[in-house]
């Protein structure tokens, strides 16, 4: 119990940095590659028809009551191609071992590009209040494959509904209101090598874009 208490502080402090590391729950959801149910189980396989759903239904508060979840296939062929471009086997140990988890900068920055987005919700979607445009955010996480999309998601859920409740619904100068969505795709790409108990791993990445919609106030 104190172990897995201590690697529950290990997550919180991980998800502070906009980074995952939930592989203490390996073991317990490897037997069908994440329990994804049906979702996200081969390479470079999207989950698409249910990850917003999930990912709004675990936030909470101010967060849930700001946003709508939606689908986005341009998410979903944006993280695809970026994992499939610069993925490599090697982060799966960096993934495994909760003290040096990093996100790939190259799949996120990649991710980011391809959907003409901002690296940050906040404070990169308030810089972008006030005027006209449409603003996308987009955030990249990561875990092991074993860990199930849903778990994934909620765990994922618990950085965005922060980062959304701080955002403002009306802008400074009172002539704008924001609406937000959030959309979530999986991308799940195994590795070559085989871990002890003969089940081969890999890495899950979720990718998370909040998009915010101004509406001139009448």
């Amino acid at each position: 119990e104190e172990k897995f208490t201590m690697k529950l502080k290990k997550i919180a402090s991980l998800m502070l940095a906009g980074v995952m590391a939930v592989s203490m729950l390996a073991g317990c959801n490897t037997a069908s590659n994440g329990g994804n149910n049906g979702e996200g189980e081969g390479e470079g396989q999207v989950s698409t028809s249910n990850s917003a759903t999930i990912l709004h239904d675990a936030m909470k508060g101010d967060a849930r009551k700001m946003t709508t979840p939606v689908a986005n296939t341009a998410l979903d062929t944006a993280l695809k191609n970026a994992v499939d471009t610069y993925f490599q086997n090697t982060e799966y140990a960096a993934v495994a071992n909760e003290d040096n988890v990093v996100v790939n900068s190259k799949i996120a920055d990649a991710l980011v590009e391809a959907m003409n987005a901002k690296k940050n919700i906040v404070p990169d979607l308030e810089k972008s209040a006030n005027n006209d445009k449409v603003t996308v955010a987009v955030k990249l996480f990561s875990t092991e494959a074993s860990v199930s999309d849903t778990y994934a998601l909620e765990k994922v859920a618990e950085f965005i509904e922060n980062s959304v409740a701080d955002l403002d619904e009306v802008s400074e100068n009172g002539e704008w209101k924001y609406d937000f969505t959030i959309s979530a795709s999986i991308v799940t790409k195994p590795v070559t090598s085989v871990i002890a108990n003969g089940i081969t791993t890999g890495v899950k990445y979720i990718a998370v874009a909040v998009t915010q919609t101004p509406t001139k106030i009448a």
